[in-house]
């Protein structure tokens, strides 16, 4: 459990585990099989699956078939609450979704990645800037490497400044009270005379985040040293690993 509570476990495997997707491969052998019978056209990864039909009145036929079967040959609950009949465009597999003949990856994706964004830069966990840091590259590393065949360059350079001015917020949220926003401001460069128009302003952190002198303070080239990942610069080394096709910049 999250607390670190031990609950023995008597039916079922855990969420996330290695046996999950194994035993559903073993269990849905047959199910691909009766598909393929059929002539069916479909994409299966573990236990989610997506069956392509000509019609939305095929669509409810297969659908109904392929349940009874699932239930009465498999012996297998099916999840009514994720199963629908729908275009091609409003059904998302695996993260991603079909528009125009374009791969994208769907609206929820999207938010559950600025989502957990958002809970690692929390200035509310507990760590250190430098673990926070830490799980910022291991994350966005992992997420863009995956997502990355469904995000556009676009996209990619406008979540990269999204993420640099989230990590401002962290940062102006972790020196608190003014006296340290100011010391932390000359720090950086801030002139002396100027840095109470930061410092003392009643503005809140996420203006604040986008104020000249905190993103004066606070740069690319200072959150490059501080670890803070660059979406835009995956982005172009996954999709261009011989070189990109113009220079690297970063909003």
């Amino acid at each position: 459990m999250p607390s670190g509570k031990l609950d023995p476990t008597y039916s079922g495997v855990p969420q996330g585990g290695p046996l999950s997707p194994l035993l559903a491969n073993i269990l849905l052998d047959d199910l691909d099989r009766e598909l393929e019978k059929r002539g069916h056209f479909f994409a299966r990864y573990a236990d989610d699956f997506v069956i392509l039909c000509r019609s939305p009145r095929a669509a409810k036929r297969v659908l109904e078939s392929v349940t009874r079967f699932i239930e009465h040959r498999l012996k297998l609950m099916i999840n009514q609450t994720k199963s629908r009949v729908c275009e091609l465009c409003e059904s998302a597999f695996l993260g991603f979704t079909i528009v125009k003949n374009r791969i994208k990856w769907s609206a929820k994706t999207k938010k559950r990645f600025s989502d957990r964004i958002r809970e690692i830069t929390k200035r509310t966990r507990g760590v250190s800037p430098h673990e926070v840091m830490k799980d910022l590259q291991q994350y966005v590393r992992g997420a863009v490497n995956y997502y990355q065949l469904g995000m556009s360059y676009a996209e990619a350079r406008e979540l990269d400044g999204w993420l640099r001015r989230r990590v401002r917020l962290y940062y102006w949220k972790q020196w608190g009270r003014p006296r340290a926003r100011r010391r932390n401001l000359i720090k950086l460069g801030i002139n002396r005379e100027t840095v109470h128009m930061a410092s003392r302003s009643r503005k809140g952190p996420w203006r604040m985040s986008q104020n000249s002198k905190v993103r004066g303070a606070m740069n690319n080239e200072w959150l490059d040293q501080q670890g803070v990942p660059s979406i835009a610069n995956q982005w172009i080394n996954i999709r261009y690993p011989d070189g990109p096709k113009g220079q690297k910049e970063k909003p």
